[in-house]
């Protein structure tokens, strides 16, 4: 990889992480104003206002630390902390995930390049769905078995033809945009790990993103 290749995927990246975090740090402001400027019968709903966007915010910090960033240790996440992350951001976007599988495998711990992969794409299925909808994930594919899908179903649902662009991990500089970054890097860290994405558009409300 070039540096101007890696140059552009950094810059792409912090705009994400920047356009993802101005909302609910932007509401932390908007409500330490209105404390200042409310007696105190508006106080409750400003502290509990700051409270939600001050959690929103500390969410999101710790999701992109590892799903972009060095989170870690040893070369390994945790399981639980995967679905943790993964499920606060599903709420906020009213989206429910469903774990199809053993919860006695939650403990576990898995390398850190497959939990990269899960992070990006549950995240990348998560903003297909605008108006909410759900995710359902095989906890199978934490042993990352020959195929394996996920599963994406909600009104509104769409992949747009920019994002599925970024399914491939070996594009040119020019084609990366903000849109399709992480679609791009769940596909490198697909390829890291010797796998491949697919979508399989199944109606206009529901599509599959296949591991294999």
């Amino acid at each position: 990889m070039s540096n101007e290749f890696q140059l552009r995927v950094a810059e792409l990246m912090c705009s994400r992480v920047c356009h993802d975090l101005i909302s609910p740090i932007g509401a932390i402001s908007n409500g330490v104003e209105f404390l200042n400027e409310r007696a105190e019968g508006g106080s409750g709903n400003s502290a509990e206002l700051i409270g939600k966007c001050s959690k929103q915010a500390l969410d999101k910090l710790s999701f992109f630390r590892a799903a972009f960033g060095v989170g870690g240790q040893e070369g390994t996440l945790q399981w639980a902390e995967i679905r943790a992350m993964l499920e606060n951001c599903a709420v906020e976007r009213h989206v429910k995930i469903i774990w199809n599988g053993d919860d006695g495998e939650i403990g576990k711990k898995i390398p850190k390049v497959l939990g990269k992969l899960l992070l990006n794409l549950v995240y990348l299925a998560i903003e297909c769905l605008p108006r909410g909808g759900v995710v359902s994930v095989d906890e199978t594919i934490i042993n990352l078995p020959k195929t394996v899908e996920l599963r994406i179903e909600g009104p509104k649902c769409i992949l747009t033809d920019d994002v599925r662009s970024g399914l491939q991990p070996d594009l040119s500089v020019g084609v990366l945009s903000a849109r399709n970054i992480v679609a791009y890097l769940a596909a490198s860290f697909a390829a890291s790990l010797g796998r491949s994405l697919e979508v399989t558009d199944q109606s206009t409300e529901k599509f599959v993103i296949r591991i294999s």
